[in-house]
């Protein structure tokens, strides 16, 4: 073998490993920047959740035992309440929708096409 095979032959070779170099490093790019992205969208959730939280903490500071008994009352009257207004939200919403579904007038509807 002549000594310029092995100058054309190791070229190739370091050629070859600059592409794998260079695809293995633009890959590990792409996916640094998608776990970022993805690092934001759990940041973005986490402030809810942090934000959830501290919320339901102010809510459920107060042992009821150390308050008032009008202050729980009124407290548990107000929970009452506004569950049985989403209740009745609900039940006329059904309403509604059942009677649009079951009051059909087939005559104001159009059949056929008239061309």
């Amino acid at each position: 073998m002549p000594w310029w095979s092995w100058l054309v032959i190791w070229t190739c070779l370091v050629l070859a490993l600059i592409a794998v170099l260079v695809v293995g490093t633009w890959r590990l790019f792409r996916k640094a920047v998608s776990v970022f992205d993805e690092l934001g969208t759990l940041a973005a959730r986490a402030e809810l959740l942090d934000a959830a939280v501290t919320k339901f903490d102010e809510q459920h500071a107060e042992i009821a035992i150390l308050q008032k008994l009008s202050d729980v009352q009124g407290k548990r009257r107000h929970v009452r309440e506004a569950a049985a207004a989403r209740r009745d939200i609900r039940h006329t919403s059904r309403l509604a929708r059942g009677r649009a579904l079951t009051r059909f007038d087939a005559n104001s509807r159009r059949w056929f096409h008239a061309e």
